[in-house]
């Protein structure tokens, strides 16, 4: 296998080949790239085997859009910006997870009571504090005696003259809604707990 990228007119020669449909010319080209964008991915997602899987499919994308590759631009650039948005998008999916969810919410309120304000942790609380705001009026308030007071359910309960079981209720639609519109909007959070939980795992 090459160990190096062939010059930029070995590699307009080939991006023209496999823009016919010529299978040669896509074998080579994986065979230049594949390590280099396996390193690439690994970093970006601090994990062996879902950069292997994000390799894989960004030959399959390439194959698939072979017409529209540009022979005359930066082709190094372009496999790259294919790799990273495969990989965000395994790792919103993995962002969506409940457990992962779970993280982010617990991550959150930890954060709310800390003194650090690094940008980062302003945005998480920004997409936290949005998906609050939109909750219904009880709901909104038993989640923030809950999380905000450390109340538990029977002292909601008492205070608000209502059921133990109604306080459980409203908590799990709350907490439920606060998950999904955090993997919605919180593009950022996405990003950092999945990245977090490669790094751990």
């Amino acid at each position: 296998m090459p160990t190096h990228l062939p010059d930029i007119t070995e590699d307009i020669e080939l991006l023209k080949k496999l823009r016919e449909g010529d299978q040669l010319a896509f074998a080579q080209i994986y065979n230049l790239y594949r390590s280099k964008i396996y390193l690439y991915a690994c970093n970006l997602c601090k994990s062996a085997e879902t950069a292997e899987e994000v390799v894989q499919e960004v030959f399959i994308r390439i194959w698939q859009k072979k017409d529209q590759i540009n022979p005359e631009l930066n082709f190094d650039a372009y496999i790259r910006k294919i790799t990273l948005n495969h990989v965000l998008n395994h790792l919103k999916k993995i962002a969506r997870d409940k457990v992962l969810q779970e993280e982010v919410l617990n991550y959150m309120d930890a954060i709310r009571h800390s003194t650090d304000d690094s940008l980062l942790e302003k945005e998480l609380l920004k997409t936290y504090d949005e998906a609050i705001a939109l909750l219904p009026a009880q709901k909104k308030l038993i989640y923030q005696m809950s999380r905000n007071e450390e109340m538990t359910h029977e002292q909601i309960a008492e205070r608000l003259n209502i059921s133990k079981n109604t306080v459980k209720n409203h908590m799990v639609v709350a907490t439920k809604f606060i998950r999904s519109y955090v993997s919605k909007h919180g593009s950022i959070v996405c990003f950092l707990i999945a990245s977090n939980y490669f790094r751990s795992n």
